[in-house]
């Protein structure tokens, strides 16, 4: 049985901490303090932490639960959960929660439970697409959309941005299970998820990610946002254990 749990009271030796050009992690009253900006737009800016790498997966099976305060208000990405460590469109499996949000039209603006290429819409910023339309085409050609939105309809309206709240990550198997303040907002079963390895994962940047066409790299690029201030992620604590498979 594997454990894993921070109060974030010190900066320990349990995590890898990265950053990326114009983004800081540092313990502030008893909480990680991870901020991004003020970014430039052509520069990647990225707070994150992480407990492996490519070669110390540790997770094939997990419960993670996340204190976190984060205003979702921000040009770029954020998110927590367990995620194996690539960005090669075909093997990429996160399962976390993930907010998304840009400048310029793009599809998922929002906050969302994803599991491998499924999203639930936590809730929505306005996109530019017609999100029912979207969802209705996606569960019907998944492969050639690229995603599978599995509600049109937000789980949550009126998430208060300015307040803690507890997410947990619960993936067993081909099944993932998602939960805020103790309510299930998204389950997902979905064969992609079996038999992998993962890392648990925090992060905030200034980006948003999608596949390029013909790519040679196969990877779901950086679409990199301008931020004119300061934006920051709280994580209060971490707890995540394994499951029995």
């Amino acid at each position: 049985m594997h454990k894993l749990y921070d109060d974030f009271k010190v900066k320990n030796e349990l995590w890898n901490y990265r950053t990326e050009n114009f983004a800081s992690i540092e313990v502030d009253d008893e909480n990680l303090k991870m901020c991004v900006g003020p970014s430039e737009a052509l520069y990647y800016s990225d707070a994150e932490i992480s407990d492996g790498g490519f070669e110390t997966l540790k997770w094939d099976s997990g419960k993670a639960e996340f204190k976190v305060k984060l205003s979702f208000d921000h040009f770029g990405s954020a998110g927590f959960g367990f995620w194996n460590y690539s960005m090669v469109t075909d093997i990429s499996m996160p399962i976390w929660f993930i907010y998304l949000n840009s400048r310029g039209k793009y599809p998922l603006k929002g906050f969302f439970a994803q599991a491998g290429r499924n999203f639930c819409p936590i809730f929505l910023n306005e996109s530019g697409f017609n999100f029912s339309v979207m969802s209705f085409i996606s569960r019907l050609f998944p492969s050639q959309i690229g995603v599978k939105i599995l509600s049109s309809k937000p789980a949550i309206r009126d998430l208060n941005k300015s307040s803690y709240h507890l997410y947990r990550v619960e993936w067993k198997g081909n099944l993932a299970r998602f939960y805020i303040d103790n309510l299930e907002s998204c389950s997902v079963q979905d064969s992609f998820l079996e038999g992998k390895k993962a890392r648990l994962d925090v992060w905030i940047d200034n980006s948003v990610f999608m596949p390029v066409k013909n790519d040679p790299g196969k990877v779901y690029r950086h679409a990199t946002q301008e931020l004119r201030e300061k934006h920051c992620l709280n994580l209060k604590s971490v707890d995540a254990e394994s499951l029995e498979l």
